[in-house]
C-alpha cells in the first residue's frame, strides 16, 4: 500500500460514501496516515495498542463509541457500516481500511474546532498534533509536515 492507492481506495471513497468529503478533511486524514503509519508500512503499532494506519488505539475507539457515537445513532449507524460482519471492532481497525477511516473521520468531527482550510498545510499539521497526536504525544507539527510530504501522492496537494 502507498499514500496514492490509500487516498484513492480508502480515503477518497469512505468521506464521499459518508456524506463528508471536503478537500480538508482528506487533507487531513492523508496527513494523518502518512504521519502514523511511517509511511503505510504499519498497521500496528510497535510495542503498543494502536491499530491501523492511522494509529487508533482500542481506547480511543472506546471513548468514540461511548462519548460520541453513543448520543449520535445516525453517525453511529454510519460508521459501523463499515464494520465487516465477521469483525469485532478492534479486530476491524487492523484489518479494514474502510472503517478505521471512518472512525479516523468521526474522530476528527468530534473536535469543536473546524478543520483548517485546505491549502494551509501548516495549521493542518498544527490541528493533527492538537486533535489526534495530544501534548502528550511525542510526535510534533514538524513531524506531522515532514511525514506527510515525504510520503503523499506525487503532485497532490
Amino acid at each position: 500500500m502507498n499514500s496514492e492507492q490509500f487516498l484513492t481506495s480508502t480515503i477518497r471513497p469512505v468521506l464521499e460514501d459518508m456524506g463528508m468529503y471536503s478537500k480538508s478533511a482528506e487533507k487531513v486524514l492523508l496527513m494523518t496516515a502518512c504521519h502514523e503509519s511511517g509511511g503505510f508500512r504499519y498497521r500496528a503499532q510497535v510495542g503498543g495498542p494502536a491499530r491501523s494506519y492511522f494509529q487508533i488505539e482500542p481506547n480511543t475507539l472506546d471513548d468514540l463509541y461511548e462519548n460520541y457515537l453513543s448520543y449520535r445513532p445516525e453517525r453511529r449507524e454510519l460508521v459501523d457500516s463499515y464494520l465487516p460482519d465477521d469483525m469485532d471492532r478492534k479486530e476491524a481497525l487492523e484489518e479494514s481500511d474502510d472503517y478505521a477511516c471512518a472512525v479516523a473521520r468521526m474522530i476528527y468531527a468530534r473536535v469543536p474546532e473546524a478543520l483548517p482550510v485546505e491549502d494551509d498545510t501548516e495549521a493542518m499539521a498544527d490541528y493533527c498534533k492538537q486533535y489526534w497526536n495530544t501534548e502528550l504525544g511525542k510526535a510534533t507539527p514538524e513531524k506531522y509536515l515532514v511525514d506527510y510530504y515525504r510520503y503523499k501522492p506525487p503532485g497532490y496537494d
